[in-house]
């Protein structure tokens, strides 16, 4: 059995990343690959992001970054 994940909302979310709520929703709408994959928790309209997604989106983005450098 899976433990339960920790869910962070969208002000959580935006300390992590160090970006505004505002300019998240933007690129929710404009650019969604510019954040990371969000959960939909059905009947409700509430944004939230799992935690270890969060951690897996930016260690992907990380790597990506290095590999991009050292070209």
């Amino acid at each position: 059995m899976n433990p339960v994940q920790k869910l962070l909302d969208l002000s959580e979310l935006s300390e992590v990343l160090g970006r505004s709520p505002e300019t998240l929703k933007k690129d929710l709408r404009r650019n969604p690959d510019a954040v990371p994959p969000r959960l939909q928790l059905p009947g409700t309209r509430l944004l939230r992001w799992r935690a270890s997604d969060v951690d897996a989106w930016l260690a992907a983005h990380v790597q990506g970054r290095r590999e991009t450098n050292h070209e």
